[in-house]
């Protein structure tokens, strides 16, 4: 696929979700190693909490997946509609 906009577009917002992605795992398993501050207060659940900060992963990549076979799709017919154009033009 040559360089286009849509392909820069897809791989810079795929980093940046990458990058917030992976703080937002560190932040919630960074939590779990420190000490309680009060005994009275409860006890956060860190498997519920490192669930709910990979399901927006998990969303991400299905919807990226998605996109790219889209990008995908619309350059390969692109492609082949420029192609038969210059055979029409034969």
């Amino acid at each position: 696929m040559p360089l286009s906009l849509p392909f820069l577009l897809f791989w810079s917002a795929a980093a940046c979700c990458l990058v917030a992605q992976v703080l937002i795992v560190r932040s919630v398993l960074r939590v779990q190693t420190l000490p309680e501050p009060q005994p009275e207060l409860p006890r956060s659940r860190g498997g519920v909490e490192l669930f709910w900060a990979l399901v927006p992963a998990v969303a991400l990549g299905v919807l990226f997946f998605f996109t790219w076979r889209a990008i995908d799709l619309r350059a390969s017919l692109e492609q082949h509609a420029s192609a038969s154009a210059m055979e029409a033009a034969r």
